[in-house]
């Protein structure tokens, strides 16, 4: 019967144990994202930064993007993701990329003016890739635009 009880409280300390870990995780990701939120609001930026906090350093991938110009919110996070890729590319390796954007209308009077398409084509020319980016963040910025904050947890090098 002791034994027994003894294997109960192990175990019930082993699940208490991950649950603290995690619940530690997400408060950690959460007070990220919030003073992310409260930096980019301060000072909007577009692009890669560092950024420290009392233990760890941080990749910042940021992505601004105009909602209007994207049928669904599975095609608008997508061009977010390869951007952020494609900002931490440049940022690590020196990757060079460009945007070609192309705007086709439609030709006759029969068509209205709202027909038009828009493509938006990146190409790069990559050294390396920069694994492990995760979303950390999105929200809306002003009226119709969208910020994607995508990060990764920089190691730090013993001098």
């Amino acid at each position: 019967m002791v034994k027994g009880l003894h294997k109960i409280s192990l175990v019930l300390l082993l699940f208490n144990a991950v649950c603290g870990y995690s619940q530690s995780y997400d408060q950690e990701r959460i007070q990220l994202s919030n003073f992310i939120e409260r930096m980019y609001r301060n000072a909007p930026f577009d692009g890669c930064r560092i950024v420290d906090d009392y233990d760890n350093s941080y990749l910042l991938s940021v992505v601004t993007l105009d909602r209007s110009k994207y049928k669904t919110t599975q095609i608008m996070n997508r061009v977010a993701d390869v951007k952020s890729q494609r900002n931490a590319g440049e940022f690590f390796n020196g990757t060079q990329s460009y945007t070609e954007m192309t705007i086709k209308t439609p030709k006759g009077e029969e068509h209205e003016s709202d027909m038009t398409e828009v493509y938006e084509l990146i190409k790069v020319h990559s050294i390396g890739y920069v694994k492990q980016m995760q979303l950390l963040t999105s929200f809306e910025y002003e009226a119709g635009m969208q910020v994607f904050v995508y990060y990764k947890k920089v190691e730090k090098r013993n001098q």
